[in-house]
């Protein structure tokens, strides 16, 4: 009876489930507390490399409020005498703002992936740090996008950018159009000129649709009190941008052309005078007035020689502002075989100081109403360099190298100062932007190598200690 009852209780004790005892309950919930307190250090301390050793590690650092003045540099601004190709990746304004810039320059053909078009380059004071500039519209410098006297801001397509600070503030809409594009600065940089135009795509006979300037409206803009004032409605098909547009000396007469009719008049809409020009002819660019504010100076397109590779010459001649009339001035050299010459300012000596713009080899000559306008790069060169033209001497001051140069505007203290030296060009490679981008997703990888390390350690802890719990209950 004893022994069938033993048998019994020691059957039914078989069947009950084993419990783990009191002293390994407490061994097993400190270790998952270690081991949650490894993956917590582990993403606390990921956290505290992206919070406190990444941003320097990678370059980052966040925008300075203001960097120098601008008035403390546009007095001492230099010009370089060459320029190269910027980084692929160099800092973009935002990123590294200067104090302002000596010039700016563009060109379509500084990177392929992603193409460079939209991207324009600025030559800061100093050691010539290059700066990056986003534009939307593709602008070319010294056209579309404008460089202001002191070096400080640049205008382009709807957009004003501030290089001290890399703040952008929005062109004004003139009279309800759609884009607003600069056209000239002042002297002071207190007022914008800008022409407002809508558009449409309209197809052309072969079947293409292109874009094409349907209205446009030229207005000034003080940039402090943002008051506009329409000047008057522009003939859309005429939109030299380059050589449309020119304030006088003292900032407060604006002359602008409109097909073939020069006006000029006061910054409120006030007309002082009008005349016509001969087809061919321009106001020469943002340094159409002579320093004395009497005269315009005119650029005049020759379509000869036989002989020339490219059958196109340029001259500049300075006329009355009042009438139009030739003025008896010095004379400058014609230039044979550009595509375009675009007058930027004056330099002390009283050279003519311009931009020309040579074309490729082959090209067919075209005038200033061909479709895109007269420096589009498909029969322009990226040589583009800058000259001192006096009456029988060429003095070159500007060049690219590698064919980095198509557009280019330069600071008019810059020229007023008469100053230039070496410039230094830009190290090739990725530009560190862009290296700050590698660095910044190589840290990342790596904090998530170390989380997923940490949780895979945890994953097999636990793994072992269900089967430690599986060999004790057994």
């Amino acid at each position: 009876m004893n022994s069938k009852l033993t048998g019994a209780m020691r059957d039914s004790a078989a069947g009950v489930p084993a419990y783990v005892s009191y002293e390994g309950l407490v061994a097993e919930a400190g270790l998952r507390r270690r081991h949650r307190a490894t993956v917590a250090a582990a993403v606390v301390l990921v956290l505290m490399l992206s919070v406190i050793v990444a941003p320097p590690l990678v370059g980052w650092q966040a925008r300075p409020a203001t960097v120098g003045t601008v008035a403390g540099v546009s007095g001492s601004l230099s010009l370089p005498d060459r320029v190269g190709t910027p980084q692929w990746g160099a800092w973009s304004v935002q990123r590294r703002p200067v104090p302002a810039a000596s010039l700016i320059f563009t060109a379509e053909n500084w990177w392929y992936e992603p193409p460079s078009l939209g991207s324009v380059a600025a030559v800061a004071v100093g050691s010539d740090p290059y700066r990056l500039l986003s534009n939307d519209w593709g602008g070319r410098a010294g056209e579309e996008v404008l460089l202001s006297a002191d070096g400080g801001t640049v205008a382009m397509a709807n957009q004003l950018v501030e290089l001290r600070t890399g703040k952008v503030r929005r062109l004004p809409s003139v009279s309800g159009t759609e884009e607003t594009f600069p056209v000239a600065w002042s002297k002071d940089g207190g007022r914008l000129a800008v022409v407002g135009f809508d558009g449409r795509y309209v197809r052309q006979p072969n079947g293409v649709e292109v874009y094409t300037e349907t209205r446009a409206v030229l207005a000034v803009w003080e940039i402090t009190t943002n008051q506009l004032t329409t000047i008057a409605d522009l003939d859309p098909r005429t939109l030299f941008y380059g050589w449309l547009a020119a304030f006088g000396p003292d900032g407060r007469i604006l002359a602008y052309q409109s097909a073939r009719t020069v006006t000029v008049t006061t910054v409120d809409g006030e007309a002082r005078s009008r005349f016509t020009v001969p087809e061919g002819t321009q106001l020469a660019g943002k340094g159409t007035w002579t320093p004395d504010g009497r005269g315009l100076t005119l650029v005049t397109q020759r379509r000869c020689c036989d002989g020339d590779p490219y059958e196109s010459r340029w001259q500049l001649r300075v006329v009355d502002a009042s009438t139009g009339a030739d003025l008896a001035t010095m004379p400058f050299a014609e230039q044979a075989g550009l595509v375009a010459l675009r007058l930027l300012g004056w330099a002390p000596d009283g050279a003519a100081v311009v931009a020309r713009y040579r074309p490729e080899p082959g090209a067919k000559v075209v005038g200033f109403g061909v479709e895109d306008g007269i420096t589009y790069g498909a029969w322009t060169k990226y040589e583009t360099d800058v000259v001192a033209l006096t009456n029988d001497d060429t003095r070159l001051l500007l060049s690219g190298t590698g064919e980095a140069m198509h557009g280019v505007d330069i600071a008019d203290d810059a020229i007023a100062s008469g100053r230039t030296h070496p410039g230094k060009l830009p190290p090739g490679g990725i530009g560190p932007q862009y290296r700050m981008y590698i660095k910044a997703f190589g840290l990342v990888i790596a904090a998530a190598l170390l989380i997923a390390g940490a949780l895979l350690t945890n994953s097999i802890l636990r793994r072992r200690r269900r089967r430690n719990r599986t060999v004790r209950a057994a």
